[in-house]
């Protein structure tokens, strides 16, 4: 366990927010050298090291959320619990990245590859160009040690603009500067069934509630966070004070222009259905949802960008076809920049003995979908060969969010299981 917490530590002092991961992209390579694997990568950014006649391919994608101070991370250790001090902490899916650096300097028979951009759409998984050999595949990337994942959520992503004009702002409007903070934030698939708030909504509904007109907006940090800070700056005729989570403060400044019609945007963003729009009862998890990701204007276009799952491929056609309805009726044009389907639940031999094994440190487990997005749907219908992926990982509460933290005693159990799926 004390080497994949050091492999942690030396992956957290590199930077590895999405888009921006080449330097841990070159440490994997050159760490696969050094223990005489073959290390491949391709445009991508995809690396693909292999040493021997492996059995299993080990997969984790290297690439995290970064919120707060991220990419400065400094880890916080309390017992079994690893956090960061204001910021994410990376254990998704650090923590897997860094079970497979400490395999790899075990095992003669191995594979691992480690995928790039996962967090903003599963770009590296979505554009492998490389070939798995061994006939199974691990992904590491699960967030609860008592389940092994057989399944998970499709998702697409959505961008909707409208360029807007702006009018002068009238003499007798007050200009506001509404914040939102506070806020616990979360993973747009893992907690949207927990009521978890968003600071776009909350905007929304308060400036909808006193008839405000916008000037600007700023709200959300990611696409699949569910947004925990935002800023709005309007006018408003009414006398504003402070709400639950909403600090508002009169400023002065009259070279302002206000958004002409933001009225209508305001309650476009009021009246969508944020969290989940559909429950499956045999899985037990959401079936449907949508989350409001961003809210910003930049050079004269109003953007909202979100994050749709659903459990079934056709499904997704139709939350698609809903969105776009809905936001063409505030003249809004909407684009699907990356989508991907869902990983369909099979239990396969491969299943099987993962969970005769897993069961020996956790004897709880079981099999389960869930409704976060996993690469294995994708790395599957990659290959040439069929292939067989389950998925899991150690206790990771609150990921996507800067109260995330990992249960290291949990890292522990995960690393045993894998070890012994490696040598059997």
């Amino acid at each position: 366990m004390k080497d994949v917490e050091y492999f942690f530590e030396q992956i957290t002092a590199i930077p590895r927010c999405s888009h921006n991961a080449d330097k841990l992209k070159e440490y994997l390579v050159q760490y696969a050298k050094e223990k005489n694997f073959e290390a491949k990568t391709d445009k991508a950014g995809n690396v693909l090291c292999k040493k021997g006649n492996p059995k299993v391919c080990l997969q984790s994608h290297y690439d995290m959320v970064c919120l707060g101070d991220a990419p400065k991370v400094e880890l916080l250790k309390e017992g079994n619990i690893l956090r960061a001090k204001n910021s994410t902490l990376g254990a998704d899916n650090g923590m897997g990245v860094a079970i497979m650096l400490c395999c790899m300097q075990k095992y003669d028979d191995l594979e691992c590859l480690f995928t790039a951009d996962e967090e903003v759409g599963l770009i590296g998984a979505s554009n492998l160009e490389l070939e798995i050999t061994a006939p199974n595949i691990l992904n590491i990337d699960s967030e609860d040690e008592g389940a092994i994942c057989i399944g998970c959520a499709g998702g697409s992503d959505v961008v909707s603009e409208k360029k807007v004009k702006f009018k002068k702002i009238s003499k007798n409007d007050k200009i506001y500067r509404a914040v939102v903070e506070g806020l616990p934030g979360g993973h747009s698939g893992v907690d949207i069934d927990k009521n978890v708030p968003s600071s776009i909504k909350i905007l929304a509904r308060f400036l909808a509630r006193h008839n405000c007109k916008l000037i600007d907006i700023k709200a959300g940090e990611r696409r699949n966070s569910i947004a925990r800070g935002g800023v709005a700056i309007f006018t408003c005729r009414d006398d504003l004070e402070n709400e639950e989570h909403i600090k508002v403060e009169q400023i002065e400044d009259n070279n302002h222009k206000k958004i002409k019609n933001s009225q209508k945007i305001i309650k476009m963003l009021d009246a969508f259905s944020q969290g989940v729009r559909a429950w499956n009862k045999e899985l037990g998890i959401p079936e449907d949802s949508a989350n409001l990701g961003t809210v910003e204007v930049k050079d004269g276009v109003f953007q909202v960008v979100i994050s749709l799952r659903t459990m079934d491929d056709k499904s997704m056609d139709r939350l698609e076809a809903q969105t776009e309805s809905f936001f063409d009726l505030c003249g809004f044009s909407v684009t699907f920049p990356s989508r991907h389907d869902v990983w369909t639940p099979y239990i396969g031999d491969f299943s099987k003995k993962v969970k005769m094994i897993a069961s020996k440190y956790i004897p709880d487990i079981k099999f389960e979908a869930i409704h976060a997005g996993l690469e294995c749907g994708i790395l599957i219908a990659k290959q040439k060969e069929p292939k067989e992926a389950v998925s899991i990982g150690p206790n990771i509460r609150f990921p996507h969010s800067t109260r995330e933290e990992c249960d290291l005693d949990s890292v522990g159990k995960i690393t045993k299981v894998v070890e012994e799926i490696i040598s059997t």
